[in-house]
């Protein structure tokens, strides 16, 4: 029955009602009606996103590029300064200026926006966080958190 509350905790079940979708000797009114129906009762799935800012300065965006190709790479910003041919302070200048955050803060935005893609096609938590540059699961879950307001478990939580 579409409208079963007893095993769904009083949502409709939606498995039967696309099942009834799927009918090929469905009519055409039929079939508009049913989707008026799964439309009214689907609730649209929160959808995280990390928006980052790519520095134009082509020291900061050699900087970014690596990051990119690499979110596991560790080196601070010294190590990084040197690789560009520039200073510690301009680097963390430029980075500010031109993407809103240092470059701790925007390493971190990158791990996590990495993290999306490899957290949405099923790879585990533990081995998300060792590919995107953390140590532990929990400190890459304290740094989801941080950005996105709840943890990798609970943003692909149906």
């Amino acid at each position: 029955m579409l409208g079963s509350a007893d095993r769904t905790g009083g949502r409709p079940d939606f498995t039967a009602l696309v099942g009834h979708l799927g009918r090929a000797e469905l009519t055409p009114s039929a079939r508009r009606r049913a989707e008026a129906v799964l439309f009214d009762v689907l609730t649209p799935a929160p959808v995280a996103s990390v928006e980052i800012a790519w520095p134009s300065d082509d020291r900061a965006r050699q900087v970014a590029d690596a990051l990119a190709a690499d979110p596991a790479d560790d080196r601070d910003v010294a190590a990084w300064a040197r690789l560009v041919g520039t200073s510690e302070r301009t680097l963390s200048r430029r980075f500010v200026a031109e993407t809103g955050s240092g470059l701790g803060r925007w390493r971190t935005r990158l791990r996590v926006r990495s993290a999306l893609e490899l957290l949405a096609s099923g790879t585990p938590v533990t081995v998300v966080a060792h590919r995107v540059g953390y140590r532990t699961a929990s400190a890459f879950g304290a740094a989801f958190r941080r950005e996105l307001g709840v943890s990798p478990a609970q943003c692909f939580s149906l």
